[in-house]
């Protein structure tokens, strides 16, 4: 396994709790108990991975590529959409996408992991999540056949002499 500095795996630790315990002020037999819930061994190949470690990304495709390619291939009902799938968040789990706002910081989906679950388990939410997100963009594509372009448009406006004197005539300049 990696050598994961251990402030960067306590500032995990805090962040997961800050998530946990949102609206609350937990005593520090409740944060205790939460604490000993987590995945420990996921939730720091997580942070390895997020935070850029190799040998800890070595580790995650070795032991999850497989759980992936299941879960893509059980959501989409394919072998190849269930692979594409699957593929599609490694960049978004690397960080590649970047911050909100014009942030150059990366963003990777592991920041969102907080060690409640398994891995493979978060995992294959996001992957049934990512495979809603698009169903809901395909719905919203624009229709490229003729007759399906024609029915989606206005009808035309009426030519000028068919045109009711009330409406004047525009002309561009």
């Amino acid at each position: 396994m990696t050598q994961l500095p251990e402030a960067v795996f306590t500032e995990t630790l805090r962040a997961s709790v800050a998530h946990r315990f949102t609206d609350a002020h937990p005593d520090a037999t409740a944060v205790r108990r939460y604490l000993e819930s987590l995945r420990l061994p996921d939730l720091a190949l997580a942070c390895a991975c997020r935070h850029g470690d190799e040998r800890a990304w070595e580790r995650f495709v070795l032991q999850l590529r497989p759980t992936l390619y299941r879960a893509g291939r059980a959501i989409t009902g394919d072998d190849t959409a269930g692979r594409d799938l699957a593929d599609s968040i490694y960049a978004e789990l690397y960080g590649v996408r970047r911050g909100d706002q014009g942030s150059s910081e990366p963003r990777s989906l592991f920041r969102y992991y907080h060690g409640r679950s398994t891995m493979a388990t978060w995992l294959r939410a996001v992957l049934a999540q990512r495979y809603v997100d698009q169903v809901r963009e395909s719905r919203r594509t624009v229709p490229t056949d003729a007759r399906e372009l024609e029915r989606a448009l206005p009808p035309e406006a009426p030519p000028a002499a068919t045109r009711p004197a009330t409406q004047p005539e525009l002309t561009c300049p």
